[in-house]
C-alpha cells in the first residue's frame, strides 16, 4: 500500500475524534470531551506513541494552551500547597480521568520509591523531568539532606516541572536544569559542584540512555555502589540499555515487571544496576 494513502488512513480516526471532541467541549462543559479522550488515548497508546502526540496536539490547539498548563491548573486548584500527597494525588486524578500523560505514574512510582529507599542517595540525577512526578517521589525517598538535580531538555515542561515541585514542598531540594543531558553531564563537576552520583534515574529520550550512562562512566560520575535505574526498558529504543548493563560486567542488575504509567495491560518494565567497575574507569576523561 502506498506510504501516504496508509498515513491517511491511520490519520483519519485520529483527525475525526479531534473534531468531535471539539464539538464536544462546547456541548459537555468539557467533561465529556475528557472522558472520550481517555479510554482512546489508552486504546491507541501500545506501540502508537505518535497517534497519542496527535491527540494532545488536538486538544492543544482546541484549548489554545498545552497538557502541561492544563495538568499544573488542574493540580493548582486541587493541592494543597507544601502537601506532596496531594499533588501527586491531583496529578493521578487527572491523568486517569481527564488526560494521559508521559509521568512514569502511580504504579512505576512504588518502584522508583523501594530503590531510592534502598540506595539512600545523598546526590542524585534524573534524566526526564518531564512534570515532576518522580522527582517528588524521589524527594520524598531519599535521605532528607539528599539533593536532587533533574534535567529536562523541553522548556515548557521544565517551567511546569518548577511550579508542581515548588507546590510540592520540594524546591530547596530540587533543582531543575533546562538544558540537554549530553550538555549538562560533562559539566556537573564545574557547574553544579557534583564529584559522584549515589543514583541516576534516566528516564529521558530512550535511545539516549546507553550514551549517557557512558558518558557518567567516562566522567567519574558513578563510585562503587552507585545505582543506575532506568524506566522504560521493554521499549524499543532503550532495549540497548539492559543489553549494556548486562553485558559490561559492570553492573550487577535487577529487572523490575511494571505496567506503563496510567494503562491496564501495557507491560513495560525498569532495571536497576549496581555499579562495580569504578576502577576501571579512573583516570579516564569524557570523550563522548
Amino acid at each position: 500500500m502506498d506510504r501516504r494513502l496508509y498515513g491517511t488512513l491511520v490519520a483519519a480516526p485520529v483527525v475525526a475524534v479531534g473534531l468531535y471532541a471539539y464539538y464536544l467541549k462546547y456541548r459537555t462543559k468539557n467533561r465529556l470531551f475528557f472522558m472520550l479522550n481517555v479510554p482512546i488515548e489508552r486504546a491507541v497508546a501500545p506501540g502508537r506513541w505518535r497517534l497519542v502526540g496527535l491527540l494532545v496536539r488536538v486538544r492543544n490547539f482546541i484549548y489554545r494552551n498545552t497538557i502541561q498548563d492544563r495538568l499544573w491548573n488542574y493540580i493548582e486548584a486541587r493541592s494543597e500547597e507544601g502537601n506532596a500527597d496531594s499533588v501527586l494525588a491531583a496529578f493521578d486524578d487527572y491523568c486517569y480521568n481527564y488526560e494521559w500523560t508521559w509521568a512514569i505514574g502511580d504504579k512505576k512510582a512504588v518502584i522508583l520509591a523501594k530503590v531510592v529507599q534502598e540506595a539512600k542517595p545523598k546526590m542524585m540525577l534524573e534524566l526526564g523531568t518531564f512534570l515532576g512526578y518522580s522527582a517528588i517521589i524521589i524527594a520524598q525517598n531519599m535521605p532528607s539532606d539528599g539533593k536532587l538535580i533533574t534535567v529536562e531538555a523541553y522548556p515548557k515542561s521544565a517551567e511546569i516541572a518548577r511550579k508542581i515541585i515548588n507546590r510540592a514542598g520540594y524546591g530547596d531540594k530540587v533543582t531543575v536544569i533546562n538544558a540537554f543531558s549530553y550538555d549538562v553531564i560533562p559539566n556537573l563537576h564545574h557547574d553544579y559542584d557534583v564529584e559522584t552520583l549515589d543514583m541516576v534515574f534516566l528516564d529521558h529520550f530512550m535511545e539516549g540512555y546507553v550514551a549517557d550512562l557512558k558518558r557518567l562512566e567516562k566522567g567519574g560520575f558513578l563510585h562503587n555502589g552507585s545505582v543506575a535505574f532506568a524506566d522504560n526498558v521493554r521499549g524499543e529504543g532503550s532495549k540497548g540499555f539492559s543489553e549494556y548493563i548486562r553485558s559490561s560486567g559492570h553492573y550487577e542488575c535487577q529487572f523490575y515487571e511494571a505496567d506503563n504509567g496510567y494503562t491496564e495491560g501495557m507491560s513495560d518494565g525498569m532495571e536497576r544496576g549496581i555499579f562495580k567497575g569504578a576502577d576501571m574507569f579512573s583516570g579516564e576523561t569524557l570523550g563522548l
